[in-house]
């Protein structure tokens, strides 16, 4: 299984950090490109009750080397596709494995 990685991602963290007066703050780190391979991207959707909006949900499957710093609770700009949120990464033999996915409410 060869796997090309030719998609160029825009991988965006957070990090904790102290704030003035010792608070600890949210910052967004600069974000950085990183090359990967989008393998799919799945929806489906829900209404939880009649009168509710629909719940659309995205999952991609990538792909990364193995020496890619992609982490669980990044947010990745996906081309064509928008910005999803890593919820597993997982290095296997020869890839890392991320899902990622993206949620919207209302009419598509």
């Amino acid at each position: 299984m060869n796997h090309r990685m030719n998609d160029q991602i825009v991988l965006k963290r957070m990090e904790t950090g102290l704030g003035e007066r010792n608070r600890v703050t949210s910052i967004e780190l600069p974000p950085s490109t990183v090359m990967g391979c989008v393998r799919a991207v799945e929806s489906s959707w829900q209404r939880p009750a009649n009168t509710d909006p629909v719940e659309w949900d995205y999952k991609a499957s990538l792909g990364f080397l193995l020496g890619e710093d992609v982490r669980k609770d990044d947010r990745l700009e996906i081309p064509n596709h928008g910005e999803f949120v890593v919820v597993d990464a997982r290095p296997g033999r020869r890839l890392l494995a991320v899902t990622a996915i993206q949620q919207k409410r209302g009419a598509e």
